[in-house]
C-alpha cells in the first residue's frame, strides 16, 4: 500500500512538472514528502547506509512521475499545438495564483536591502535568459524541429541543469525554465515521439541539475530561508514577461482568453492558500 501511494504521489509531481506554472517541489510539500526526497536525492552518493533506503523511495516516486509525464506530454503536444495563445495564458493564470503562496512559505518575508538584491537577481537572471537565449521567440516554442549540433546538445545538458534543479524547488516550475529556454514543446515533442536522442542529453543535465540543486536548496532554505523565497518570488514573477503571448485578436476570443487566465488563477491560488493553512 506504501508503494501504491508514492507511485500515485510520483505520478502527481509527474503532472506538475509537464505544466508550466505549477511546480513540483510545491507538490511534493503538499504531499508530505518533499524533505525526504531532498534528503534522498541529495545524500544518495554519499550517505552508504541508507542508499538502499534512497533507492527504493526514489525508484517508486519516479516510477510515477514518468508514467505521467510520458501520457501527459500528449495532451500538451496537443494543445501547443492548437490551442497555444490560450495555453500561454492558462499558464500565466497559473504562476500569477501562485505568488501568494510563495510569499506566504516563510513567516518573516519583511523587506530587507539583502531580500531586495536577491530578488533582482533572479529578475536580472530571467530577463537575461529571455534576451539572450539564441532560441528565444517570445517566450514560445515556435519551431519544434531542430538540426542536431553540439550547440544543440550543450543547450539540452544547460536546460535539463536548470530545469531539473527547478523541479525540486518549491514556488518554480521545472517545466517553466524549459519554455523560457525555447525548449518546452520540443521536449514534449521528444517525449510524445520516444525520441532518444534530445531525451537523452535533456536527462544528463535534469540528473546532474536535481543533484546539485538537492544540495544547494537544502543548504539555501536552513541557512537563508527569507532571501531563498524572495529569489524565488523574482524568478516567477519575471517568467510573466517571456511566457506572454499577447491576447487573440476578436472580442469573444478575449472573453474566452481572460475566463481561461482567471480559472487558472483561481486553482493556483486556491491550490497554494490549502497548502499554507
Amino acid at each position: 500500500m506504501q508503494t501504491i501511494r508514492l507511485i500515485l504521489k510520483g505520478g502527481i509531481i509527474g503532472i506538475a512538472n509537464v505544466i508550466p506554472g505549477v511546480s513540483g517541489g510545491t507538490m511534493a510539500v503538499v504531499l508530505g514528502i518533499y524533505e525526504k526526497l531532498i534528503e534522498a536525492l541529495g545524500n544518495f552518493f554519499t550517505n552508504k547506509t541508507r542508499r538502499k533506503e534512497y533507492f527504493l523511495f526514489l525508484l517508486k516516486v519516479f516510477i510515477g512521475a514518468g508514467i505521467t509525464i510520458l501520457l501527459f506530454s500528449w495532451v500538451m503536444d496537443y494543445l501547443l499545438t492548437n490551442y497555444q495563445v490560450y495555453t500561454y495564458l492558462f499558464f500565466i493564470g497559473l504562476i500569477l495564483g501562485s505568488i501568494p503562496s510563495i510569499y506566504k512559505s516563510h513567516s518573516d518575508m519583511k523587506l530587507n536591502i539583502v531580500s531586495i538584491f536577491t530578488f533582482l537577481i533572479a529578475v536580472a537572471l530571467i530577463l537575461g535568459l529571455f534576451f539572450f537565449t539564441p532560441e528565444k521567440n517570445t517566450g514560445l516554442d515556435q519551431g519544434v524541429e531542430h538540426q542536431w549540433s553540439v550547440q544543440k546538445a550543450l543547450i539540452l545538458i544547460i536546460s535539463g541543469i536548470l530545469s531539473g534543479g527547478s523541479m525540486i524547488m518549491p514556488g518554480i516550475s521545472g517545466s517553466f525554465i524549459l519554455i523560457l529556454l525555447g525548449q518546452y514543446h520540443y521536449i514534449i515533442r521528444s517525449v510524445k515521439n520516444l525520441s532518444v536522442l534530445p531525451l537523452f542529453f535533456l536527462g544528463i543535465g535534469i540528473g546532474i541539475g536535481i543533484w546539485t540543486f538537492a544540495k544547494i536548496i537544502d543548504y539555501l532554505l536552513k541557512k537563508y530561508p527569507k532571501e531563498t523565497f524572495y529569489f524565488i518570488l523574482g524568478l516567477v514573477i519575471a517568467s510573466l514577461i517571456p511566457i506572454f503571448p499577447g491576447l487573440p485578436a476578436g472580442v469573444w476570443e478575449k472573453v474566452i482568453a481572460l475566463v481561461i487566465g482567471l480559472m487558472a488563477f483561481f486553482i493556483s491560488f486556491t491550490l497554494g492558500e490549502r497548502n499554507s493553512a
